[in-house]
């Protein structure tokens, strides 16, 4: 079972008044549990994550003026983020040249990096076809979970 399906079930959970979660998949089980108190304390109805990804495609949508919280790239600048923690490779293996550059024009689907996590190897690629603006972190550096790592014009 991969991490992102954990971390999706966990949000899911985490999202709904759900105690308890069974999950199985090639052998492999999950028992997810919360404390019933937890749940009924809750205050409010659950809020949906937000998107990892803006939206693409078509004009940009209006600015809200003196909007609070913190500043954010353009709507126009894709930002592709880590999936979960691990340390990012941008190159397929250390002689090699990396698998993007700044300004390198980049298809939908495309690798943009390898994030080692548990000693396995799992791509980081591209949800939208452009050119590469950014590369946010360095090579061989550990990053977080949803930490922003490439930026797509």
């Amino acid at each position: 079972m991969d991490q992102l399906r954990i971390k999706a079930l966990i949000d899911l959970m985490a999202s709904s008044d759900l105690v308890e979660l069974d999950f199985s998949e090639h052998n492999c089980t999950l028992k997810l549990y919360r404390d019933r108190e937890a749940v009924a304390t809750d205050a409010g109805p659950a809020r949906p994550h937000p998107p990892l990804m803006p939206p693409t495609g078509g004009a940009a949508p209006p600015a809200v003026a003196d909007a609070p919280g913190p500043a954010g790239p353009p709507a126009w600048i894709t930002e592709v983020r880590a999936p979960f923690y691990g340390v990012l490779h941008l190159t397929p293996a250390p002689d090699q040249p990396p698998f993007v550059r700044p300004g390198d024009s980049i298809l939908e689907g495309q690798t943009l990096g390898l994030l080692e996590a548990m000693k396995m190897f799992h791509p980081v690629t591209a949800d939208c076809a452009g050119t590469l603006q950014s590369i946010l972190v360095a090579p061989g550096q550990e990053v977080d979970a949803e930490q922003p790592l490439f930026h797509i014009i």
